[in-house]
């Protein structure tokens, strides 16, 4: 627009370089003092098209002759600077005078050109100053739909509750952030889940501790049989600092944890009858995840066990392949297992928590305001599960019963026979993990069994 301005008013041509270059000048003494015509210029001399000057905000455009129609000279503060000897037409003399056929009228020119580009710079500082507001408000305005799988069937207490983060979440945000959560195993198992999550395929998963000890090795720590023994005592641990340091060392393997959730209280169900004692699984083939310490500590006491991926249990059972599952009653009986293997045993030998995992990348990407929805929204998740969890296996345990299955509990001599079945393996493996955060998380336990077998 200043360019066509200038042709308008009938300037011969190198008066209106020297118009441009002399309002160019002040421009860049008014938007920074510190700093050189010279760096801002850009010229392309296979081009006569036209030339940014993009100092700051300001967009400010200027034609260059590549015909050379001027001698190749330049004032010496163009040498010095390093500008284009064809970027400005030269005075014709090394002396700062007016240039022949400018004087009176070209002065008023230049001041009347300064001064407007000099608004016209104010305009622009104002008006890039509110661009950039604008393009903040819409970065953190960001709408977007985040992924959250997961292998619990539908209906179950963790998908109830996460279907109550992903309302909390489209409240928090006035609905720019969307949570689709695919429950069943839909994008795959739990170790899969992870990986895509990791590598950003997916956006959130929730595996159980034990799937992510095997990207966070200091998790293996609860996959110790019988460190707690109810669920307060869990909660306790994993709402200390300890169980906050933990969820911080996930960051080492490209992941966020945003809390702990929770899937419960292992137990046994068998196809081929009730099992209290230890001593009666030897030699049993029992499903188990893909977990070093669950497939050691059943082997430790005689079983067979078989890790075989959460959406193949069923059929397996069914088929013979195993005979028994161990999982949270609800688990359990949500996933149909207790249809083939209906004789379940209340013997809460792990107690299994569950990690909310977002990719990392992505979380950091995230203004810190939607951090805080989603972190605000996890918070209040996980006291909604906790609450859900608190009766659900009871009435889990009145419906496997009504239809026709066996349930189990432990005598107190029956129970200690089978922490007693543990102390070996805590002997023979504590020494493989992080055997200072095992006492640290056995000790927030008050479990002084198995403190006294690791001494």
């Amino acid at each position: 627009m200043i360019w066509a301005s200038l042709q308008f008013i009938g300037l011969a041509r190198k008066d209106q370089y020297k118009i441009l270059y002399f309002v160019y000048k002040i421009l860049c003494r008014q938007r920074n003092p510190e700093h050189s015509p010279s760096t801002a210029l850009q010229h392309d001399p296979t081009s006569s098209r036209l030339t940014r000057l993009p100092f700051s905000n300001l967009r400010f455009w200027i034609p260059v002759s590549v015909d050379h129609s001027y001698p190749a000279r330049s004032h010496p503060e163009h040498r010095s600077s390093g500008m284009s000897p064809t970027m400005f037409p030269p005075t014709g003399s090394s002396h700062s005078h007016t240039p022949r056929g400018i004087r009176r009228r070209s002065l008023r020119l230049i001041a009347l050109g300064a001064i407007s580009l000099l608004g016209l710079a104010a305009c622009s500082s104002s008006g890039a100053a509110d661009a950039g507001s604008g393009d903040s408000e819409d970065a953190a305005g960001a709408t977007m739909t985040i992924r959250f799988g997961n292998v619990i069937s539908v209906g179950d207490t963790q998908n109830q509750a996460y279907d109550f983060f992903a309302e909390r979440v489209g409240e928090l945000s006035d609905g720019r952030l969307t949570i689709e959560v695919y429950p069943d195993s839909q994008l795959g198992g739990e170790r899969e889940m992870v990986e895509s999550t990791q590598v950003g395929d997916l956006e959130m998963t929730a595996p159980s501790a034990g799937v992510l000890a095997n990207f966070d090795p200091a998790l293996q720590v609860f996959d110790f049989p019988f460190i707690f023994e109810d669920a307060e005592t869990a909660y306790t641990v994993l709402d200390s600092e300890l169980g906050t340091e933990l969820l911080r060392d996930v960051e080492q393997s490209g992941l966020v944890a945003l809390g702990w959730g929770e899937n419960g209280f292992r137990n046994l169900a068998m196809t081929d009858g009730i099992v209290t004692d230890p001593a009666e699984m030897q030699g049993k083939k029992l499903r188990t995840m893909q977990v070093p310490m669950h497939i050691a500590y059943w082997q430790s006491i005689g079983a067979a066990p078989t890790p075989m991926a959460f959406p193949e249990v069923f059929t397996a059972l069914q088929q013979g392949v195993v005979e028994g599952v161990e999982n949270p009653f609800e688990l359990l009986h949500s996933a149909k297992f207790t249809e083939p293997a209906n004789y379940l045993t209340e013997t809460r030998h792990i107690y299994d928590p569950e990690i909310i995992l977002i990719n990392k990348d992505l979380f950091e990407s995230l203004s810190s305001g939607d951090q805080e929805i989603l972190q605000t929204a996890t918070d209040e998740m996980i006291a909604e599960l906790r609450t859900l969890k608190a009766t659900v296996s009871d009435e889990v345990r009145a419906d496997i019963e009504s239809a026709g299955g066996t349930v189990a509990d432990l005598t107190t001599a029956e129970r200690q026979a089978w922490i007693d079945s543990a102390i070996p393996f805590y002997k023979e493996n504590a020494p493989t993990v992080d055997i200072d955060k095992l006492r640290q998380v056995l000790e927030a336990a008050g479990n002084t069994t198995f403190l006294d077998a690791i001494k």
